[in-house]
């Protein structure tokens, strides 16, 4: 299964987002099925402070991010 990377980090309030305060490794069978991961875990992080979220590929391509505040509104 190829490895994907959910990051997830403070985005202040000029855009700029700060050193990954998440780094986790994804395990599954595609880009879809990491999609669909990166989404559910982006539910479950409990620290408020991280409002912007991205995954990568294993070649460092972004497949997907999610800003919180959107998430939540």
């Amino acid at each position: 299964m190829p490895g994907y990377r959910l990051r997830g980090a403070v985005r202040s309030e000029d855009g700029a987002i700060g050193a990954p305060l998440v780094d986790e490794v994804l395990s599954a069978a595609d880009a879809k099925e990491a999609v669909r991961l990166a989404n559910s875990r982006s539910l479950t992080i409990e620290d408020d402070t991280i409002n912007a979220l991205w995954l990568v590929d294993a070649g460092g391509t972004l497949l997907w991010s999610l800003r919180r505040a959107d998430r939540d509104s």
